[in-house]
């Protein structure tokens, strides 16, 4: 049931059709929107409350890949189940546009057909609270982030981004109420290109998925 875990590792870097910064407000940071094209390393521990009433725990890392333009979310890695330890070789897929997510477990063979019940977004939307900010590294390699209370239907993120131009989505703190979930997500390693396109491409074995 890994698969009801990567909603949220999804949810903060998908988009919206209507995605455009806003203006700010007084002694607020300016708003931002991601960029449209990018690849990242990201990290995620997860915990949903499955449909039977049992829950279910992971953390994974995982290759990155966004395209705002062909509607993409690209995920290639490694997840782990907690407490159990049970390692699962995945790639995700997800159309953005239909909201429709590929799973493929690399080991078994099996893909998994799911709908992100999540409204996403791609620009900090005026509807935002603005919390803090602070510095991420040391010295004289700085880099300013700005953390964000973002409340779309059911869903609240904590989203901190990059005040650096690119709007780096650098960490995102999920709680779902339906289903049940909460998610954190930490990005490194951002480069605003797309490293390796064939992480978009959708396994045989899934289109035959139910």
């Amino acid at each position: 049931m890994f698969y009801f875990t990567i909603f949220a590792a999804i949810a903060l870097f998908a988009t919206v059709s209507n995605g455009l910064p806003t203006k700010s407000k007084m002694n607020e940071p300016e708003r931002c929107c991601i960029s449209s094209l990018f690849s990242a390393q990201i990290s995620t521990s997860s915990g949903v409350k499955l449909p039977d009433g049992t829950t279910f725990s992971s953390y994974g890392y995982y290759n990155f890949s966004y395209d705002a333009n062909r509607g993409l979310v690209g995920m290639k890695g490694v997840s782990f189940s907690v407490p159990k330890q049970e390692k699962s070789n995945l790639r995700i897929i997800e159309n953005m546009k239909s909201g429709q997510i590929y799973t493929f477990d690399e080991d078994s063979k099996q893909c998994y057909k799911s709908i992100n019940p999540i409204k996403s977004y791609s620009c900090i939307p005026d509807s935002a609270i603005y919390l803090h900010s602070f510095a991420y590294g040391y010295g004289d390699k700085q880099i300013i982030a700005d953390t964000w209370l973002i409340q779309i239907d059911n869903a609240v993120n904590y989203a901190t981004v990059s005040r650096d131009g690119l709007c780096v989505p650098l960490t995102g703190n999920n709680f779902v109420s339906e289903p049940a979930m909460i998610s954190a997500i930490t990005t490194t390693d951002f480069t605003p290109t797309v490293d390796d396109p064939s992480i978009f491409d959708i396994p045989a074995e899934c289109n035959t998925a139910v």
